[in-house]
């Protein structure tokens, strides 16, 4: 296994600006942003999500959020190649305020507008297509045979 070039990476995702290739991957900006309304439920057949709620900015694009969770949705359009899976990684600058990004694995053959878990323990302002997490590509080993089929495929 190795970890793609921010280049390479870069191939692999639509939507992109030349600022957010980075050297080892390639920066997510923020589309929108939600609270989490209720719980949700993982049983052994189903999963129940709760409701996302919406949250609002200001005039000029800037979300001022308390600490708390929220959910992002990426702004860029992510397809992971068949030969790799993604992990995402909070940016430094966000860490050093006090917030943190959380991410499932990418898996190979997933594609969409990914959601990322967003935790916020000192209170910030984020603006809408900011650069936010990092998306890194690994090469695995072997190609998949088959691709992602789940639930958030093409979300």
């Amino acid at each position: 296994m190795s970890v793609l070039a921010g280049n390479d990476v870069a191939r692999f995702i639509e939507g992109i600006s030349e600022n957010q290739v980075q050297v080892n991957g390639v920066d997510l900006t923020v589309e929108k942003i939600f609270t989490i309304k209720g719980s949700g439920a993982i049983l052994r057949d189903v999963v129940t999500l709760p409701e996302y709620v919406e949250v609002s900015c200001n005039e000029r694009g800037q979300y001022f959020l308390d600490k708390g969770v929220y959910v992002v949705q990426v702004r860029e359009k992510i397809s992971i190649p068949l030969d790799a899976v993604g992990i995402c990684f909070p940016r430094s600058s966000l860490v050093r305020m006090g917030a943190y990004v959380g991410s499932a694995l990418w898996d190979s053959g997933y594609s969409g507008f990914s959601k990322v878990l967003l935790k916020v323990e000192n209170s910030i302002v984020i603006e809408k297509g900011a650069r936010f997490a990092q998306l890194v590509l690994v090469r695995c080993e072997r190609k998949a045979l088959e691709g992602y089929r789940g639930r958030y495929q093409n979300e």
